[in-house]
C-alpha cells in the first residue's frame, strides 16, 4: 500500500466541504472547523488505508480509492457530516450535517443519516443502494457491499428512539442483505448476500440462504443436512435432518412473528414432523405475504423461505370463523 499524504487529505476533504455547503454554513463552522477536519481526517485516512488492503481491484492504490471510487465518497461525507452532528454548541448542526449527508447521497447512491455511529476502519465496497438508518451502530472493521438496508423492522410510523440495528466489530454484510430493528449482529458475523435479519445473531454466526433455506448457525459446527416444508392434506409437513426439539414460528414476507397463528404437533418421528395451524383469535392486521417458517433450537436457526402451501394454508386457518385446520 501506497503513502499517504495527509496534507492533500486534508486539503481535498476541505475541498469536499466547502463545495457541498453555503458561504453561511461554512461561517458557522468556523469556530467548530479545527476540530471537525483534524477528527474526519484522521477516521477517513484509516477507512481509506483499510478500503485499500482489502479491496484487491484496488492494488493497494489510496489514491486511486479517493479519487475515484463512488462508494468511498459515502464513507467521506459521513465521517464530515457526523462530526457536524456532533458539535452541540452549533446553532444549524443538524441542518449542515444533512446537506453533507446528501451531498454524499448524491455522489455515491448511498444513504448514511448523520447521525449514524460507525466505527474505526470501515469499507463500504460496490456501495450503491446501500441505507444505513439514524440509530444504527457499526464497530471497527466492518465491510458492507451494495444494497445493504440497515433499517427499522416497520415502514410507516415506526417508534422514536433506538430502532435500527448494531453491528459488532468485524462483521461482514453481503449485498441486498436486510438487517431489521433494534437487534445486534454480533463480533465477526458473517451476512451472506440477500439475507433477512430481524433477530439477534450472535458472535462468529454465518447467515446463509441455501436454496430454500435461511441458515443461522456458528461459523464452527455441523451442517445438519437437508430440511424442508410443505403442505399437504391441510397438515404443514416437516421432513429432513431435524432437531430433537425445535422451536418453530411462522413469519411474514418481512420476516416478523405471526402471533396469531400457532403450531401444534400431531405426528413426531424422526425425519418426519406434521404440525396444525391454529388461529389463536387475536385481532391483527392482515400479514404480508408469502410467509416464512423459522426453525430453530440452541445450535441452528433456519428460515424456510415461501415453503409450499404454507400461505394459502394460513389465509384459510386466518378466516375469522375458522379457529384451526386439520384436524
Amino acid at each position: 500500500m501506497r503513502y499517504l499524504d495527509r496534507l492533500k487529505l486534508y486539503d481535498g476533504l476541505l475541498d469536499h466541504l466547502v463545495h457541498a455547503l453555503k458561504s453561511q454554513d461554512m461561517e458557522q463552522l468556523m469556530p467548530h472547523l479545527d476540530g471537525i477536519m483534524d477528527s474526519a481526517v484522521e477516521q477517513v485516512s484509516e477507512d481509506l488505508q483499510a478500503y485499500a488492503a482489502r479491496d484487491p481491484a484496488s492494488c493497494g492504490r489510496t489514491e486511486l480509492i479517493l479519487d475515484t471510487y463512488a462508494s468511498f465518497k459515502a464513507a467521506l461525507f459521513h465521517r464530515l457530516a457526523h462530526q457536524v452532528w456532533l458539535r452541540g454548541g452549533l446553532v444549524e448542526r443538524e441542518l449542515i450535517a444533512h446537506r453533507l449527508a446528501n451531498a454524499g447521497k448524491l455522489q455515491s447512491g448511498v444513504e448514511i443519516h448523520p447521525a449514524a455511529r460507525i466505527g474505526r476502519r470501515f469499507v463500504l465496497d460496490h456501495g450503491f443502494g446501500t441505507v444505513i438508518g439514524e440509530t444504527c451502530e457499526i464497530g471497527d472493521d466492518c465491510y458492507l457491499l451494495s444494497g445493504v438496508t440497515l433499517g427499522a423492522a416497520g415502514i410507516a410510523d415506526n417508534p422514536g428512539g433506538k430502532r435500527h440495528p448494531s453491528l459488532g466489530n468485524g462483521v461482514e454484510v453481503g449485498a441486498g442483505a436486510r438487517i431489521l430493528g433494534a437487534i445486534h449482529i454480533g463480533d465477526h458475523a458473517f451476512i451472506s448476500p440477500a439475507c433477512v435479519i430481524t433477530h439477534d445473531v450472535p458472535a462468529n454466526t454465518r447467515v446463509s440462504i441455501v436454496n430454500q433455506l435461511q441458515m443461522q448457525r456458528a461459523s464452527v459446527g455441523a451442517n445438519r443436512g437437508y430440511l424442508g416444508a410443505f403442505v399437504l392434506g391441510e397438515r404443514l409437513h416437516l421432513v429432513g435432518e431435524l432437531p430433537e426439539a425445535e422451536e418453530i414460528t411462522v413469519l411474514d414476507a418481512d420476516h416478523h412473528r405471526l402471533g396469531c397463528l400457532t403450531l401444534e404437533c400431531t405426528v413426531r418421528e424422526r425425519h418426519h414432523r406434521q404440525y396444525r395451524l391454529r388461529n389463536l383469535g387475536a385481532v391483527t392486521p392482515v400479514p404480508r405475504y408469502p410467509l416464512n417458517l423459522r426453525i430453530g433450537d440452541r445450535l441452528q436457526d433456519v428460515t424456510l423461505l415461501d415453503p409450499p402451501g404454507l400461505s394459502h394454508l394460513a389465509r384459510a386457518v386466518l378466516k375469522p370463523h375458522i379457529l384451526s385446520i386439520g384436524g
